[in-house]
């Protein structure tokens, strides 16, 4: 029985581990499948990981990266790359949208996770613009997605705090 649950235990640690682009060393700050949520379940084969390289803030390195599983299509590491920005904003009452943003040329790349009573089941999302105008936005997996660290918990010299303009709201 004791090594069933061994066996059982270890499972569940490497499928909750294989969903993640951080490398070994690296904490997971937040990780898991993005795609598209419909009323039909959700769909989408990509990873978005945020990595840090200790455990809580604040960070002297973090990693976005991007990607379906064991492939990083796009990576930005603080400072290597440049620095992330923090924003907020409050689009209704008791809800706040905070994310966590780079830009590479006139693409913004912002990591959302909305927080309060009037979110609803939004979870982290993932928006691209190009300017102001939203070009992609891919929800995270329900149920499945990692956040070890909030959103709004991620500082340190890396993180500027600035306000990006940008029209997260999805209503």
């Amino acid at each position: 029985m004791r090594r069933l649950f061994l066996v059982a235990a270890f499972l569940a640690s490497t499928c909750a581990s294989a969903q993640t682009h951080c490398l070994p060393g690296e904490t997971v700050l937040l990780s898991g499948r993005v795609g598209t949520l419909t009323e039909g379940g959700f769909s989408g084969e990509k990873i978005l990981s945020l990595c840090a390289d200790r455990s809580s803030p604040p960070f002297d390195q973090v990693s976005y990266r991007f990607g379906p599983q064991g492939v990083v299509e796009l990576e930005f590491t603080a400072p290597r790359d440049g620095f992330f920005f923090a924003d907020d904003q409050s689009p209704l009452p008791r809800a706040t949208i905070n994310s966590l943003y780079f830009r590479k040329g006139r693409i913004t790349y912002a990591v959302t996770e909305c927080m309060g009573m009037h979110c609803g089941m939004r979870g982290v999302k993932l928006m691209v613009f190009d300017g102001k105008r939203k070009i992609a936005s891919l929800d995270s997996e329900p149920d499945r997605f990692e956040v070890n660290t909030s959103v709004y918990e991620i500082k340190g010299r890396i993180v500027k705090t600035r306000q990006s303009g940008l029209n997260y709201d999805e209503n």
